[in-house]
This record gives C-alpha cells, sequence and structure tokens, in this order.
C-alpha cells in the first residue's frame, strides 16, 4: 500500500513503536528475572502478559525493594529514569493512536498531520491537529531511545549467567 507519506517519516513513526516495545520487554523481562529466582521461568511471563507499562514500571520497583532494600543501587537507577519511561510511553501513545496526514500547505519540506478525536469525560470532545517535520519526529525517536538504552543498562543487572546464574540482590 502506498501512502501520501515519505519513508523516512514512516521508518521514524515504525522505529518510535519498535523501541517502545523494546523498553516493555525489558520491563518485563526483569520482572520475571525477580520473581522467576528458583522457580519457573514462565511465572514472569504470566504475570507481566496483561500489565500495562505503568503497572510493569510499578511492579517493578515494588519487587525491587522487597526483594533488596530501597537504598540499592538498581532502585535508585529505575527512580532516576522512570520520568524518562513514562515519557516514552505517553509519545508512544501519541503516535500510535493518531491518524497520520500529508500537509499540502508546505512546499520547502514534508510535513505531516498528526490528528486525534478523544471525548473524554472531563473534557468533552476536543480535535488535535499538530504538524510535525521529520526532525521533530526525530526527536520523539531518540527520546524513546534514550529510554530504552536506560532501561536496558539497567537490565543487564537481571541478566543471567553460568558464573552468575542469580540477578543483582538475588543472594541476599
Amino acid at each position: 500500500m502506498k501512502l501520501n507519506i515519505s519513508n523516512e517519516i514512516l521508518a521514524e513513526i515504525g522505529k518510535i513503536v519498535i523501541t517502545h516495545n523494546l523498553i516493555e520487554t525489558s520491563l518485563s523481562n526483569m520482572i520475571g528475572a525477580i520473581i522467576s529466582i528458583r522457580t519457573h521461568d514462565q511465572i514472569g511471563q504470566i504475570v507481566t502478559a496483561e500489565l500495562s507499562f505503568r503497572q510493569k514500571i510499578s511492579l517493578l520497583r515494588s519487587l525491587l525493594v522487597l526483594c533488596l532494600t530501597d537504598q540499592h543501587g538498581a532502585i535508585k537507577e529505575l527512580d532516576g529514569i522512570k520520568g524518562k519511561l513514562h515519557e516514552a510511553d505517553a509519545q508512544r501513545n501519541i503516535v500510535v493512536h493518531s491518524n497520520w496526514f500529508k500537509s499540502e500547505d508546505n512546499e520547502e519540506e514534508e510535513v505531516v498531520v498528526r490528528s486525534k478525536t478523544t471525548a473524554k469525560e472531563k473534557h468533552g470532545l476536543k480535535f488535535e491537529w499538530v504538524e510535525l517535520n521529520l526532525k521533530e519526529i526525530e526527536k520523539i525517536t531518540d527520546q524513546v531511545a534514550d529510554a530504552y538504552f536506560k532501561i536496558s543498562m539497567l537490565e543487564l543487572q537481571f541478566q543471567r549467567t553460568e558464573g552468575n546464574p542469580e540477578p543483582v540482590g538475588g543472594d541476599q
């Protein structure tokens, strides 16, 4: 199917979605590593399968506090990146739950329009119409990628290896 939006912009939108999915997988992996110590690996998958992104962050922090101490470096690290994770989630939701159209108003550079209609109880019917160019979409991609990098660095502490069969804090 041919869309009236450049491949570069479509690629950026795709990067945002895929990178957000990688963040969510990292959160699930860390939760699974904590709750699967000395048990079945599938327990983590069962617990996280139906959780929202925000619930996974909250559960991960609660499990870290339970298994470690609230002064442990991993908890401080998670607390330091939670804002980036929530912002990445918000940006992903905006991108995924919007309609995208090519704007015909700008002939100098490609501009797309992101439109969204909501009808919340508090605000009633609301139309949102935002024009974005490739650089602005790339900034969103960079934000989501930065959050993924940070959660990936934290996730490394939860990797099981032959020399270290339990993740961070597993021996405490």
